[in-house]
């Protein structure tokens, strides 16, 4: 006889369904939260797609974010309305960017409008970024994070910036820099905004009276002249030629004198030490007369490592009755002198200075000299080591011309050069491509919410029920 399979008790069935169930749905959530975990723990991990790896911090950066010793607080000030959403955009994910890589970065973001009794403890006027490690601290705004571009693209210095001023604030190094005055220089209240930039870099600047000191101080690392207008005494050239000889070094920026050819005997001298020659015209550019005066010239940058990471941000100086220089056929023995900044050939040199003075200027071919021409130098030694820039202009360092364009940046790169803080000289710009707002039309809007609102999950709940009328049907 043959036996009947024995028909499956209904509650065993339902029983093991019920298991099933159980076991899918905390496999369910055991895969979620694992998933969860997991992106959690990849949430720093990028891909950078990039053309120019716009989001990719340079070696340098990730140098100085894994030397950070302590906590440094990093205030971002922003204001949407006046400074648009590209450019905040550009600095609030740049710092995010540092955030990712560094947890010692104590990052904070305010409304310059919405939190104005904060901006005024740092004295903000206009969108900034505030750096704060101890007692130091170190201001950004968002204007020096900028350069120019073509009519399509720009330059974004913000890297630049943010990784020299970190560098600055945990670096150790103290520089020391002495102005030299009693020769109708510029003095320090005319330079405010250099000298505390270069404090932020680390370099003090005093003024120094030669005649009073006797000597140039054993601690100074660098001796600046800035504007003087009369001649240095025998006696100050040689001291100065002393300190030189040693391992001194020189930022020497002319003024104006309409009697330079004789009044400067000295400077001049001190400046052929170098092999640089002082022409005794002043720059006049044909070129710039539409936006700025004739003797307003914006030069062009020579290859340098002080010039190079300007030129690449496209980030030029505005200078003022700029004195011509030129470097000898042949270099002092040991010393390699190195162009920085030359105008255009459309330029010529005004060597009549008295009649500058009453506003007449007009090319002479017999006297003038002809474009284009050199208005400062560098000068290394045959290790390549820093000696002297000399400039044949002073007016950008003040106060009231320094922030204009790249005055600031050219001052700091040539001073911190020459003392050895190039920290911040080798971060290229970024070049970016300028943005476009794409506005939709009422209809394209439409289709656009009925897609997402609608039809995507419509489609959903269709597939799921397709899936479960399947499994009813099995």
């Amino acid at each position: 006889m043959n036996k009947q399979p024995k028909a499956s008790n209904p509650n065993s069935r339902r029983i093991l369904h019920h298991a099933n169930t159980l076991v899918v749905a905390i496999a369910s959530i055991g895969i979620f939260v694992l998933l969860t975990l997991f992106l959690n723990k990849a949430s720093e991990f990028q891909l950078d797609l990039t053309a120019n790896k716009q989001y990719t911090l340079s070696d340098q950066t990730n140098t100085v974010l894994g030397r950070l010793p302590d906590t440094v607080k990093l205030e971002v000030f922003t204001h949407k309305d006046g400074d648009g959403e590209l450019v905040t955009r550009e600095v609030t994910d740049l710092v995010q960017e540092y955030a990712k890589k560094s947890s010692k970065l104590d990052v904070h973001t305010y409304s310059l409008v919405q939190q104005p009794e904060l901006a005024r403890q740092y004295n903000l006027s206009s969108s900034s970024v505030v750096l704060t490690y101890g007692k130091k601290s170190q201001t950004i705004t968002f204007r020096e994070m900028f350069g120019s571009g073509d009519s399509s693209s720009y330059t974004f210095l913000g890297e630049s910036k943010l990784t020299s001023a970190l560098n600055s604030l945990i670096s150790t190094e103290q520089r020391k820099a002495y102005l030299l005055a009693g020769h109708g220089e510029f003095d320090l209240t005319r330079l405010t905004q250099l000298t505390a930039g270069l404090k932020a870099d680390n370099t003090e600047v005093s003024e120094l009276q030669l005649y009073q000191a006797g000597k140039i101080p054993d601690d100074a690392d660098l001796l600046m002249i800035v504007a003087p207008e009369n001649d240095l005494s025998d006696k100050e050239l040689k001291l100065i030629e002393t300190y030189l000889d040693g391992k001194g070094k020189l930022f020497l920026s002319l003024g104006f004198n309409p009697d330079m050819k004789a009044a400067w005997k000295n400077i001049d001298a001190l400046m052929k030490k170098y092999g640089v020659t002082d022409e005794h015209a002043v720059a006049v550019d044909r070129t710039n007369t539409q936006l700025y005066d004739p003797l307003t010239v914006v030069p062009s940058y020579e290859s340098h490592k002080i010039t190079e990471k300007l030129r690449d941000g496209k980030v030029y100086p505005m200078t003022y009755l700029s004195v011509a220089l030129n470097a000898a056929a042949e270099a002092p023995k040991g010393l390699t002198v190195s162009p920085l900044l030359s105008t255009s050939a459309e330029s010529y040199g005004e060597t009549d200075l008295a009649g500058l003075l009453q506003s007449k200027s007009e090319y002479d071919k017999g006297t003038d000299l002809s474009g284009p021409l050199y208005l400062g130098y560098a000068v290394d030694d045959a290790d390549g080591n820093p000696k002297a820039v000399l400039l044949g202009t002073s007016y950008f360092l003040t106060d009231d011309q320094i922030a204009e364009q790249g005055n600031k940046d050219f001052a700091l790169n040539s001073i911190n050069y020459l003392s050895g803080n190039q920290s911040d000289l080798t971060i290229r710009a970024r070049e970016q491509q300028q943005y476009e707002t794409a506005y939709l039309t009422a209809p394209q809007a439409r289709y656009i919410l009925i897609g997402t609102m609608i039809v995507f999950p419509l489609a959903f709940v269709l597939i799921g029920l397709l899936f479960w009328w399947r499994r009813r049907r099995v």
